[in-house]
């Protein structure tokens, strides 16, 4: 499993989010978010489950 973040990036856009206001809801620090869109985390199908839900996306549509 390969979270793509490009999609992560494409979606934020979409909805006018941006690191912080992700983080914001996800209920998560924004370094953790900076952290994912540099490919350093986000490597677990948990961090995938909860990115689709704030992104209100199907957690397929983020991945490679």
């Amino acid at each position: 499993m390969k979270i793509n973040i490009e999609k992560i990036r494409l979606e934020m856009d979409k909805q006018g989010l941006n690191p912080p206001a992700l983080a914001s809801k996800m209920g998560k620090k924004e370094s953790w978010i900076y952290e994912i869109l540099a490919g350093r985390q986000g490597k677990t199908f948990v961090t995938l489950e909860k990115l689709a839900e704030a992104l209100g996306t199907d957690p397929k549509d983020l991945l490679s």
